[in-house]
């Protein structure tokens, strides 16, 4: 979802809760002739240049986009082993930012031996992106847990707004940007880098692509690294309720935790929950002033948006919470309206980045999706009663699905990547986003599948600061070692 990490990935800008299958990869364009990249410096030792695709891959001949992307040449040329290719999750995170987030953090031998290369995927960032509204304010201004039929009645009108809005402005593009059509151009991208096979980087929604990309394509893999992945077989109402039970978990872990320690800034005689609930039901009630922000409040769904952007990065975002919570227990929000911010991509002139946005286009067309208003409303039914706290706005975060107007593209089924060569599945333990289960059930589906189990709370895991990890990951890319069987961080 979204947010400022060290030098960690953006690995996700909201919740993968309408993802539930990879879209089928139609064969026609797997021989499709790469465009040629132009590139050009572009400041602090990257190059920059675009790579032109077919909009809809079955008219190649018709009209074009260009995808933004970006490269740091391998720091040994005689060392070099190829391209690097990353993707940080979302969908609707940009790749060419990621990466110059954060290439200096990188492990020197894979600075060293690649040209680390990322790009914008279709509708995202500076390729192409999908544009609905200016300002997402009127849509996150709604309680996403509405407590009377007219608060709901307001937060459903205020989703079909944002949904006639993308169809008024991006309209065009709304049927093109599916996990499909990106596999396709992510085969366009090797072509075009050089590249005789595919080394290969996703976190969290990358690994649908990682993982899409090599069910199409296995003989062209030479190594993929999928951190943080979901499992393509689960429906959309599974992948909600597991989401909803990870984030509920991590959160009773975090409020555990700071009731046990005296250093807690929420700690509340060593009753953080109840000090929580309250609070919450404060914002329920009336938003949270926010001081300086020029009168701007948290109401209740931004205040769950900025627990869960942090909770994404788990312990180590802890304290950053836990400070935030007692400043607006203590009537100043502005912390928490920051975070909330940065989940929806909002600016301090309260301009709209345009990556929810790509997310929700992406997602509801990859489907499967909760179909129509009233399986909306049961969902967050369910989500609720597993849980209370978080439930309603992970179901509700992808409300414009049930809007959407573009049906989503067919599903294939299990994805083997028969053929390729062993690919890294990465799963931690507690991560609220994407259960260790779906890693497991990912790894096992593959057909070459290794999976490295990682301990920690947060979503993904290379390029945490976990030595062990980032040891796993550069020996596989590298000398294509994965991890013996049963490995564990």
């Amino acid at each position: 979802m979204s947010s400022s990490r060290r030098a960690r990935p953006v690995v996700i800008l909201a919740l993968a809760c309408a993802l539930g299958a990879f879209p089928a990869v139609p064969a026609r364009a797997a021989d499709a002739p790469p465009s040629a990249i132009a590139w050009r410096n572009c400041d602090a030792g990257f190059q920059c240049g675009h790579l032109t695709v077919p909009r809809d891959h079955a008219d190649p001949a018709g009209a074009t986009l260009d995808l933004a992307v970006i490269r740091a040449p391998a720091r040994r040329t005689r060392e070099r082993i190829g391209s690097l290719v990353f993707n940080p999750g979302g969908p609707g995170a940009p790749g060419v930012a990621f990466l110059r987030s954060v290439a200096g953090s990188l492990p020197d031998e894979l600075r060293d031996r690649f040209d680390l290369v990322a790009f914008d995927p279709r509708g995202v960032g500076l390729s192409s992106p999908i544009q609905c509204e200016d300002t997402l304010d009127p849509l996150f201004d709604q309680s996403f847990q509405p407590a009377t039929s007219e608060a709901r009645a307001a937060l459903e009108r205020a989703t079909a707004t944002l949904v006639g809005a993308c169809a008024a402005r991006s309209g065009s593009l709304l049927a093109h940007v599916s996990t499909a059509d990106a596999v396709l151009d992510l085969e366009q991208l090797r072509g075009a880098l050089g590249d005789a096979r595919l080394s290969f980087v996703g976190y969290s929604y990358g690994t649908f692509l990682g993982a899409s990309y090599a069910n199409a394509y296995p003989a062209r893999v030479r190594a993929v690294v999928l951190d943080g992945p979901v499992d393509p077989t689960m429906t959309a109402t599974d992948v909600t309720l597991g989401q909803a039970r990870g984030f509920e978990g991590a959160l009773d872990d975090f409020l555990t935790d700071c009731s046990h320690h005296g250093s807690c800034a929420f700690r509340h005689d060593g009753d953080a929950a109840a000090a929580y609930d309250r609070l919450r039901a404060r914002a329920a009630r009336a938003p949270l002033a926010a001081a300086g922000s020029g009168g701007r409040s948290v109401n209740v769904t931004r205040f769950d948006a900025a627990v869960l952007q942090q909770l994404y990065l788990g312990r180590a975002a802890w304290p950053a919470l836990a400070t935030a919570l007692a400043d607006a227990d203590h009537g100043d929000a502005s912390s928490l309206l920051g975070i909330a911010d940065a989940f929806v991509g909002r600016d301090a002139q309260g301009h709209d980045d345009h990556a929810l946005e790509a997310f929700w286009a992406v997602s509801c067309l990859d489907g499967p999706v909760v179909a129509g208003l009233d399986a909306a409303r049961a969902l967050e039914a369910r989500a609720v009663a597993v849980a209370p706290r978080l439930g309603a706005f992970i179901a509700n975060n992808s409300l414009p699905c049930a809007q959407w107007p573009v049906p989503p593209v067919a599903a294939p089924g299990r994805l083997t990547a028969a053929g390729a060569p062993p690919i890294l599945v990465i799963g931690t333990t507690k991560d609220p986003a994407t259960p260790l289960t779906q890693a497991r059930a990912l790894a096992h589906m593959l057909a070459s599948g290794r999976l490295l189990v990682v301990d920690g709370e947060q979503h993904t895991s290379f390029l945490t600061g976990n030595a062990c990890v980032d040891r796993a990951v550069t020996r596989y890319l590298v000398a294509r070692h994965p991890p013996r069987a049963g490995a564990r961080c």
